[in-house]
């Protein structure tokens, strides 16, 4: 079986918010606040871990660095050709641009540093996902990107014998 991160998704590829999607194979959902809060989590423990770390190695630096480390961790890995952090890859999502294909890292920077607005703004910017029809976020809203579930919704039959609309090629 091939490796599913060898196969990005295509735009055609989105489901709605976790909606079935009728008898189209392969399509990929959009995350759950539940997915996406999984991944959060994961991350910024692991990143105050290793801020832990630093502080105890060299605690003048120990702030700066951090803040190096939480930037390039974030855009290096978000607008990189996986779109994950390893937050999202154990949560199963991917973050893409609205065409499915890598963020990039520019958008991945924009995105970051909305991120921060969103939680200042007493959380707001990340609870708009509820409410918003492609359960985006501020910061999704403005890099034009969009969380999507690596889990694919199965239409009716299965995936056997169905190479070419098979996303993962099994």
């Amino acid at each position: 079986m091939a490796d599913p991160w060898d196969y990005p998704p295509s735009s055609g590829n989105f489901g709605g918010a976790n909606e079935p999607q009728g008898s189209t194979f392969g399509t990929y959902p959009l995350a759950s606040f539940g997915q996406r809060a999984m991944a959060w989590l994961i991350d910024i423990v692991l990143l105050a871990i290793i801020g832990e770390i630093l502080t105890q190695m060299n605690p003048p630096e120990s702030n700066g660095l951090s803040a190096l480390i939480d930037i390039g961790y974030m855009v290096i890995l978000l607008g990189g050709p996986y779109g994950q952090t390893v937050g999202a890859k154990i949560a199963k999502v991917r973050v893409v641009n609205m065409n499915g294909r890598q963020l990039g890292y520019l958008r991945g920077t924009a995105r970051y540093f909305v991120s921060g607005i969103s939680a200042i703004i007493l959380g707001l910017g990340y609870l708009w996902m509820l409410k918003d029809p492609k359960k985006q976020t501020l910061h999704d809203k403005v890099a034009g990107s969009l969380v999507i579930s690596l889990v694919p919704q199965v239409g009716a039959g299965s995936f056997e014998n169905d190479d070419q609309n098979s996303p993962y090629h099994y």
